[in-house]
């Protein structure tokens, strides 16, 4: 089985913060896995918000005691890290790419100056650039996730997504989503989707994560095919499901990826109503990928 054994959390310190910080301590007490919780002092003095005045290693003794709140941070391998920089996004994607964690953790802060650098200039910097698997936490979590969508183009970002996916929700139902481009025109004609045109497909993408095989203990895993722009239909499944979770792979490719870490990340990110797993892509490295395979 895949495992995460580092798990970094940004962290602005602020209340919204402590459901991002909730999920980190859950994920690190069940992969055992080491929890490094970053905050990034933006400026100086005032413009450097409530913790701006104080020397790092008070704000770092901050974080801790922050970890120490939640249920199961005492059990916990933690450390925290403060550092001072007026380029937010950048700090954390440098530290990201020096500590070389399997996941970053942030929250979604919405309508904020913190959410649009985390879901701008982070997600494109870290989760595409340095490939760094990040899950954007915008509810409470009071349970591990047991519903998730994964949209998919059946490329090997899909995998990834999957198979990251796959680790996160234990147990529970995985929807797979497949979006078919069409003109506005077919959809309105009301355009009839065979589900046996993409059987093979879908048997490659499962075969490939080791969902394909009844032996292999997981989550239920079925298929949904859709029509017309993919972000928007995303969204509609989305809330209709009543998922906890939706995976969405690496924007360094056109179509589907293109489509939802393009321009428009921060949109469809924000409009969706659960949390976000997006699946980097880094170079030579699978954080996902299971012993052996």
């Amino acid at each position: 089985m895949a495992s995460l054994r580092r798990i970094l959390l940004a962290t602005d310190l602020q209340p919204k913060s402590d459901r991002a910080l909730e999920r980190a301590v859950q994920l690190a007490m069940r992969f055992g896995a080491e929890l490094t919780a970053l905050h990034v002092v933006d400026g100086s003095g005032a413009a450097g918000g409530p913790y701006g005045h104080l020397p790092l290693h008070h704000v770092e003794a901050e974080l801790h005691r922050h970890i120490l709140a939640v249920p199961g941070g005492a059990g916990i391998r933690a450390h925290a890290v403060a550092v001072r920089g007026e380029a937010v996004e950048h700090r954390v994607a440098g530290f990201a790419g020096l500590w070389r964690p399997d996941l970053l953790v942030v929250g979604l802060h919405q309508r904020d100056r913190v959410a649009d650098l985390f879901l701008s200039s982070t997600v494109e910097r870290i989760a595409v650039a340095d490939g760094t698997p990040m899950l954007i936490v915008r509810d409470k979590p009071l349970q591990p996730y047991l519903r998730a969508l994964v949209p998919v183009d059946f490329s090997d970002r899909s995998r990834l997504s999957l198979a990251g996916l796959r680790m996160l929700v234990p147990k529970g139902d995985i929807h797979l989503l497949h979006v078919l481009d069409l003109p506005a025109a077919a959809v309105r004609a009301g355009v009839e989707l065979d589900p046996a045109d993409f059987a093979g497909d879908f048997g490659e993408l499962l075969a490939g994560t080791g969902g394909a095989d009844p032996a292999v203990a997981g989550p239920a895993v079925e298929t949904i095919l859709r029509a017309g722009p993919p972000g928007l239909r995303i969204v509609e499944l989305a809330r209709e499901g009543r998922y906890d979770l939706v995976a969405m792979g690496s924007a360094r490719r056109s179509g589907l990826s293109r489509a939802l870490l393009g321009s428009t990340a921060s949109e469809v990110i924000d409009i969706l109503p659960c949390d976000v797993l997006i699946g980097g892509t880094p170079s030579g490295l699978d954080p996902f990928r299971c012993p052996g395979k």
